[in-house]
């Protein structure tokens, strides 16, 4: 073989790894499967979110802490992988807001529970799933 021959097999090689390594990479940041609520559980989530949402203006840090415990559970009951570079960009713009870095004291934190609010009707379904004919308290968008 000659040096021309090195180089263009090379060449190939170094091209055919690329290509592997940018498939596995697409493949980890790919959505995951999630396996669907029950009717029953995306009840439960919905009532569980409107008692959490409620409970912020009385404790507004108790109720982002509840709002990230639900939907590490309602994460964890779809199977989505948990791992903290998977979670859902919501997700991570809520703790993100929530440890001060979106905005200071209670703005922070009314900004965390919106980006809560947007994984829980994402996961367990739309507001219109959410709706309850009963005085529901709005945090202000």
């Amino acid at each position: 073989m000659d040096i021309t021959t090195l180089v263009i097999v090379g060449v190939i090689v170094l091209v055919i790894l690329m290509l592997v390594a940018l498939g596995g990479r697409s493949r980890r940041s790919a959505r995951p499967a999630l396996r669907p609520l029950a009717p029953d559980a995306t009840d439960r989530y919905a009532t569980a979110w409107d008692r959490i949402e409620s409970h912020f203006v009385d404790a507004p840090e108790e109720a982002v802490r509840e709002a990230d415990a639900l939907a590490l559970a309602l994460l964890g009951e779809r199977e989505h992988p948990l791992a903290e570079d998977r979670l859902p960009g919501e997700m991570r713009r809520a703790r993100r807001a929530a440890a001060g870095k979106e905005g200071r004291g209670t703005e922070g934190l009314r900004m965390a529970m919106l980006h809560y609010r947007a994984v829980i009707e994402e996961m367990a379904g739309g507001p219109e799933h959410r709706e309850r004919a009963r005085g529901r308290r709005e945090i202000a968008s």
